[in-house]
């Protein structure tokens, strides 16, 4: 009788071992899996913080904080210009230069976002009137500004280590925001009420931002060190091709900002709250196609010509992970809006379900623009993402008016769907040309 060969299957599973551990190391899918966990465990641990903050504070005081951290987000989001891209895909393009650029692009982007939160507390007392109350307080005022503009240098801090390959630090970074932020509104600020909420917030940041400048970004940049610069030949270059994303990106968050409004403005503030919940649920799938483009977006810039094999890698692992991932939450939909109470489940559960269909789709559009934003197709982008809004809000209108909340998550399981379609062909043919030339370079 002949034995076992134990050896052989001993071998066959190192051999599995080491192609796991090849393709794990390979800064694509490296990178792709930190920005994958970071925004995971960013999202489950902002669960934790508004459920401890509801737990310490009463529902105004929360509100207060909520809609300062909102204020002061958005106002840091718009002072970005868009530069987060413009780092991603140039700083591998400056080589020996990448240290003055990110400096030039922090410069720019503080200045901005000051500017933008004085004009915003200038006129508080119109467009947010339950804040108005930070005008009487020149600390306020202060610590206001300083929130602003460190939330602002945050999301750019982590494109520059993306940039270099090093996303390990963007979850390092905001894994000690994520904890840091729940104590501090607890034990120390609790005397400033829904203020301290938003201090407690701003301080975590503030901090993990400077330390990712002293530790992390002096170890991906030799001899980076923070400092006020203004370069004015690198800004004319990266400038246009950011403001150019950023448009693209305000028209592909647009249904994020209006379906919420237009919920509130038709059946109410219960019915928001439904949307709402089912809304922040559903877009944590997003995690997949987001990580995943980003990582290819910081190796594309390194290696244009291989962008059509990575290309091909990243749709294939977005949507291996997308599917089952969709699949589980559209069966748990009902279950797991239960844990919010059984209006969510009653109500949201069609629209959750529509909405994480979505993601599907969302993957080869995703990856469209990431491969528009290596190749500078600014143009291509902008029509995808403007295509993709008009679809999603205009429909949107129509089907709700006449289905309710289902009608929101139908109009973007079909705006999305649509334009994966129109895109497919293009995005195939692109990938292709790219693999073909990465094959012949090789031969």
């Amino acid at each position: 009788m002949a034995k076992p060969i134990h050896g052989t299957n001993l071998a066959d599973s190192h051999l599995i071992l080491d192609l796991c551990f090849r393709w794990i190391n390979k800064p694509l899918y490296n990178n792709a899996i930190y920005l994958m966990l970071n925004n995971i465990i960013t999202c489950l641990l902002g669960f934790a913080f508004w459920n401890i903050m509801a737990r310490f504070y009463t529902p105004s005081q929360v509100g207060i904080g909520a809609s300062l951290i909102a204020a002061s987000s958005l106002i840091g989001i718009l002072a970005e210009l868009g530069l987060r891209i413009g780092l991603i895909r140039f700083i591998p393009e400056s080589r020996e230069n990448a240290g003055l650029l990110i400096n030039a692009v922090f410069t720019i982007a503080g200045l901005s976002s000051m500017v933008g939160g004085v004009i915003y507390l200038v006129g508080i007392k119109i467009w947010s009137p339950a804040l108005s109350f930070i005008q009487e307080d020149i600390w306020l005022l202060l610590l206001f500004l300083i929130f602003t503009m460190m939330n602002s240098l945050s999301g750019l801090t982590d494109s520059s280590l993306i940039a270099g390959r090093a996303s390990r630090y963007v979850l390092f970074k905001n894994t000690l925001v994520s904890i840091l932020k729940i104590p501090l509104p607890i034990f120390i600020f609790t005397h400033l009420k829904g203020f301290g909420i938003f201090a407690g917030n701003g301080i975590s940041i503030a901090v993990a931002v400077l330390i990712a400048w002293l530790l992390y970004l002096s170890k991906v940049y030799k001899g980076y060190l923070p400092k006020p610069v203004i370069a004015k030949s690198i800004l004319k270059k990266v400038l246009p091709y950011s403001f150019a994303n950023y448009m693209a990106n305000m028209l592909n968050l647009s249904p994020q900002f209006i379906y919420p409004l237009m919920v509130l403005n038709v059946l109410g503030p219960e019915n928001s709250a439904y949307f709402y919940i089912a809304w922040m649920m559903t877009m944590v799938l997003v995690v997949i196609p987001n990580g995943v483009s980003q990582s290819l977006l910081a190796e594309g810039s390194y290696n244009p010509h291989k962008m059509g094999r990575d290309g091909c890698s990243v749709l294939y692992l977005s949507l291996a992970l997308s599917v089952p991932a969709v699949a589980a939450m559209t069966v748990m939909a009902s279950w797991l809006l239960h844990f919010f109470g059984p209006g969510y489940a009653e109500y949201g559960t069609p629209v959750f379900q529509f909405l994480a269909l979505a993601i599907i789709p969302q993957c080869i559009n995703t990856l469209y623009i990431t491969v528009n934003q290596i190749r500078k197709q600014v143009f291509l982008i902008i029509a995808q993402t403007g295509f993709l809004a008009i679809v999603a809000i205009g429909v949107g209108y129509w089907w709700f008016g006449r289905v309710g909340l289902p009608g929101l998550g139908m109009a973007y399981l079909l705006a999305h769907s649509v334009l994966a379609l129109i895109v497919i062909r293009p995005l195939l043919k692109v990938l292709k040309e790219k693999s073909r030339v990465t094959v012949l370079e090789h031969n």
